[in-house]
């Protein structure tokens, strides 16, 4: 059985994928055994991801490759280099963008720029490697989304950035549809709070801004929202990106998965009295 978790010979591509939650999917690829090609805006966090993933046991097929999903040029070229190394067989848009703004203040070309960053660039991937993933009849294709889409955030601020993520909820059913006959999967997910580097300085910023009592409050909004009342570990996802990915998960589609502590399920705080 655990040999269908292989993925050896496949190359896997991840958006975002040199810090925080992507870092962990690239990881699980790459300790499945495949060839992983990471992406993200800055060269130097992406040449620090890949020292440090391929100085891991086992692994030492880890790239990376600089792109800008503002940049429809950018994506053009990610893609072609994607090509050159024989062509994507998994697909993980994880990169994602949000400016904190209330409705009432966010400014057009915000909106214009988190629809692009967080949508559009993951339909113009996708129109990219479909073509090699039905050729050879496998392919598997995964977008990272929010809790947000199914319960709100006790803070303010992230109407677009739900919005875009519900987006991508709504995009990997469709493809599921359009593509399963090709033995392509189109999954997402719903992903909850995590502690990762991200968190973290959420946490110091309200710390330094709002004082201690505010990043206590942060911390313990969220925590509180989980049937677990726990934070997740960033390596508690590793085993579903790793399922999802390979053919252990070939009959998973179309699916919106939840790996948020059992966020989505809670009516009210844990704990809470009635």
């Amino acid at each position: 059985m655990f040999e269908k978790f292989s993925l050896k010979g496949r190359l896997a591509l991840v958006t975002g994928g040199g810090t925080g939650l992507g870092y962990h999917m690239s990881r699980a690829l790459a300790q499945a055994g495949a060839k992983v090609l990471i992406s993200a805006r800055r060269a130097d966090v992406l040449e620090a991801a890949t020292a440090k993933l391929n100085a891991e046991p086992g692994v030492s097929n880890v790239s990376w490759h600089v792109v800008d999903l503002n940049n429809r040029d950018s994506i053009k070229a990610l893609a072609a280099h994607a090509a050159g190394l024989g062509g994507v067989d998994i697909f993980i848009g994880n990169a994602g963008q949000d400016f904190n703004e209330h409705i009432l203040d966010i400014k057009n070309s915000s909106i214009d720029q988190i629809m692009q960053v967080n949508v559009s660039a993951n339909v113009e991937l996708v129109r990219a490697f479909v073509p090699h993933m039905r050729a050879q009849k496998w392919g598997r294709i995964l977008f990272s989304s929010s809790a947000s889409t199914v319960v709100t955030s006790p803070h303010e601020g992230i109407c677009m950035y739900t919005a875009t993520k519900g987006a991508l909820n709504a995009l990997a059913r469709t493809l599921a549809t359009e593509l399963g006959h090709d033995n392509i999967t189109a999954n997402a997910m719903v992903i909850g709070f995590f502690h990762t580097d991200l968190t973290r300085e959420a946490e110091e910023l309200l710390r330094r801004t709002r004082g201690e009592e505010a990043a206590k409050a942060f911390l313990r909004d969220f925590v509180g929202m989980t049937a677990l009342g726990r934070a997740g570990d960033p390596t508690e996802l590793e085993g579903l990106i790793q399922l999802l990915a390979s053919d252990a998960g070939s009959y998973i589609t179309g699916a919106n998965l939840a790996i948020d502590g059992g966020m989505t399920i809670m009516l009210r705080p844990n704990g809470t009295a009635d």
